[in-house]
Formats: structure tokens, C-alpha cells, sequence
């Protein structure tokens, strides 16, 4: 679960019902978690079944740099004999791929969507691959739903099922190309972090005044908690806590950055005491040199635990 989605979720979860961009934000975030879902499968496969002689990296959600800007890879397949791009698709319905115009529509229960072309994704991300590493590279659109079939099939990549997958790529690295593996990985790691949140936001008019602030209550999602006799309690399920300010802060963090105006933490909690808002922030947000100003330690672990629970 990278930031960006976390990013998603956080909106989806806060965001105010009369917003403009609130049914927006959660068809994205529902697109996102069916990709993640269908990354995390095809890389958890290959992991488990590939059966390839040496070593293999399998990376997942990666951004490689292209011409002005860089290209998403779902995941990347490094061998000593085979360097591959996987498009993965998790998605239902029937499949068109014209060969002429490079368009791409499905049909799902009779109806027709056009959509992104994924040959057309895949070549732009097969080309940013081999032009950043140096090397020819391979590319495969892989199907992760078995509601998917393929109607009419693509020009320049194939098409597999997952289950099909390791058994392409084994075919594959039979062509005894050599490459250095451990060097390639080390150019793929020595890139820099993407962080498409703050375009993303500001695309969708997301500003903290947009949010619902408070203490999120982990079992209704929608409504805020109430801090008495030094704990967290929810009014509506029963729920207590003593550190449910904890995901909030870190949601802040990945939003806003971690700096955190002491007078915007009262707004942010929801509490009035500046002495519990000083216990409340001791430890996970402690004062930083500039007067008035605390500084979240961030800790995205704690993020991924919280939405890995709502988003089972």
C-alpha cells in the first residue's frame, strides 16, 4: 500500500459528503484498491511459482523517469536472462484491442466503456524501462480477473492470464540474455520517491478545510471521538482508546506535511485543553525550534495497519 493511496483513502474517509470531488475521489480510490489488489497477487505468484535458475526481483509500483516526467510500472521483472514489464489489469468484462487506431473498450453486461489502452501504456512503460536501464526489455499484459477474455487481441504485447504467467516468463528467459542483475536493481533503487499527492489534491480542491476533522472513531469511519477521563469515546458504537489521535496525526503528516501549527492542533483533535492538547502531542508531535510549532514523527506503518483493517 504505497502513499498515494493511503492519500485516497484518507480523502475518501474525511472528505465532506457536499464536496464537489467526493464521488470522484472515491471511484479513484475504488480503481486504486482492484490495481493494488491485482499487483500484489501477480508479484505474491511469481514469488511462489516462477522457476527460474539464480536470482529474481520482483518490484512492484515502480516510477521510472521519461522524457519530462516518469512512467508507473506495475511490476518489474529483473532475471539474469529476462528484463519484463507486467501491465497488470484487474478487470471484468470483454476485451477490444484495436489494432488500427490503438483504442481500447470493454463490454460488461452489454455495455460498452472506452477506456486507457493498456498495449498503448505498456509500450510507453517498455520503452522508459529500457532506456533508463540500457537493456532490451520485454512486455506482457497480465489479466488477474478470470471475468476478464480477451475478444480481440493486441498488436505488439501478448496478453496471459495470471495463472498462465510464470509460464510465459519462463519461456521467456530461455533467449539466455545476461544481464547483471544486482547492477540494474541498483539503478532501479537509487531513484528518487515520487509523491503525486499534492497534485492530486489540489486537482480535486482537497484543502483541510474540505476534511472532517476529529479523532476518527475506527468502527463508524464517519464520526469523531470525544476525549473524557483521558480516554477516546465514541457516542454512537461504545468505542475507547487512549492513542486513536495517533492515525489522525499521521494523517495530517501525509496530507499536509509534518509540520503542525500549535493553534490548528486544537481543530485538529478536537479538544479545547491546551493541557491535553500538551499530553496529547508529547511524544508523537514534540515542539520544534520555531514558537508555536510542533512536528509530527512520522510513521506510515501505523497508517497501513489502520486502512489494511477498514479495507479487508
Amino acid at each position: 500500500m504505497n502513499d498515494f493511496v493511503l492519500v485516497q483513502m484518507v480523502a475518501a474517509e474525511r472528505l465532506q459528503s457536499s464536496h464537489e470531488s467526493k464521488h470522484t475521489v472515491l471511484s479513484e480510490l475504488k480503481n486504486s484498491l482492484a490495481g493494488v489488489s491485482g499487483e500484489q497477487r501477480t508479484a505474491a505468484l511469481l514469488n511462489r511459482e516462477l522457476d527460474l535458475v539464480g536470482d529474481v526481483v520482483v518490484l512492484s509500483d515502480v516510477h521510472i523517469p521519461y522524457k519530462d516526467g516518469s512512467v508507473q510500472i506495475d511490476v518489474l521483472l529483473i532475471h539474469a536472462d529476462c528484463v519484463c514489464v507486467l501491465e497488470v489489469k484487474n478487470m471484468i468484462g470483454e476485451f477490444y484491442f484495436d489494432s488500427v487506431n490503438f483504442q481500447f473498450h470493454r463490454v460488461v453486461d452489454g455495455r460498452r466503456e472506452g477506456m486507457r489502452n493498456p498495449e498503448a501504456q505498456l509500450h510507453r512503460a517498455v520503452k522508459a524501462v529500457s532506456g533508463f536501464l540500457g537493456v532490451p526489455v520485454h512486455g506482457v499484459i497480465v489479466l488477474t480477473s478470470r471475468s476478464g477474455k480477451v475478444v480481440e487481441a493486441p498488436k505488439l504485447y501478448p496478453v496471459v492470464s495470471l495463472d498462465y504467467l510464470p509460464f510465459h516468463l519462463e519461456k521467456l528467459a530461455n533467449r539466455s540474455e545476461l544481464f547483471d542483475v544486482a547492477k540494474l536493481t541498483s539503478m532501479l533503487e537509487k531513484l528518487p520517491p515520487q509523491n503525486f499527492s499534492n497534485s492530486w489534491l489540489t486537482r480535486h480542491q482537497i484543502g483541510l478545510d474540505s476534511l472532517r476533522l476529529g479523532v476518527t472513531c475506527p468502527t463508524c469511519r464517519t464520526c469523531s471521538l470525544i476525549w473524557r477521563d483521558r480516554k477516546w469515546h465514541c457516542k454512537s458504537c461504545g468505542f475507547h482508546s487512549r492513542d486513536a489521535h495517533e492515525v489522525t496525526l499521521q494523517e495530517y503528516a501525509l496530507l499536509f506535511g509534518r509540520d503542525l501549527d500549535t493553534r490548528l492542533a486544537y481543530r485538529l483533535l478536537g479538544v479545547e485543553n491546551k493541557y491535553v492538547l500538551y499530553r496529547l502531542l508529547e511524544k508523537s508531535a514534540p515542539k520544534s525550534q520555531t514558537r508555536g510549532k510542533r512536528r509530527i514523527i512520522e510513521n506510515r506503518e501505523l497508517l497501513r495497519e489502520y486502512f489494511s483493517r477498514v479495507y479487508r
